[in-house]
């Protein structure tokens, strides 16, 4: 029994290193809070949920290493001259929620990876519909994007959201 402990002793170790090195790491590469109209967010091996409520969001950022995001837009307001939003999830997931009254472009260049989005058609909004333009790189990842309503309505993807 004592041969065994030590083998499984190093790497909880070594798995409880990487995630105290992660955290410290994605705590330094993340930029802004929740009120920001920009904002850098990461999370390395672990999750983090956001919930914008920028007033006039323009630019936001989104890496993911081995872990997962859950982002809520539905409180945040775009800039008037449209929003960007870059997503690079590597061995793992973003999942974004935005209002149903958004027009949601996505520029998907993954590899070994994919993207998932449920959100109003574009020729279902007024040309006036705020604009937000979503660029994807996900590396054996995932990203799910869902237009959702203030009542929670939202989106509740797990695993990997892959097309």
């Amino acid at each position: 029994m004592r041969r065994l402990m030590r083998p499984v002793t190093a790497v909880l170790v070594v798995l409880g290193s990487l995630w105290a090195l992660g955290q410290a790491l994605a705590r330094r590469r993340t930029v802004g809070d929740e009120s920001s109209d920009e904002f850098e967010l990461a999370s390395y091996v672990g999750g983090a949920s956001w919930a914008s409520t920028a007033p006039s969001l323009r630019r936001g950022v989104v890496r993911v290493f081995c872990g997962g995001v859950d982002l809520d837009l539905r409180g945040a307001t775009l800039d008037p001259a449209a929003a960007t939003l870059e997503l690079s999830p590597t061995f793992g997931g973003v999942n974004v929620t935005v209002p149903t009254e958004w027009r949601v472009l996505v520029d998907n260049r993954s590899s070994l990876g994919g993207v998932d989005a449920h959100v109003t058609p574009p020729d279902e909004l007024p040309d006036s519909a705020p604009l937000l333009r979503v660029s994807v790189r996900a590396r054996l990842g995932g990203v799910a994007i869902r237009a959702g309503g203030p009542d929670g309505d939202g989106h509740r993807v797990s695993g990997w959201a892959t097309t």
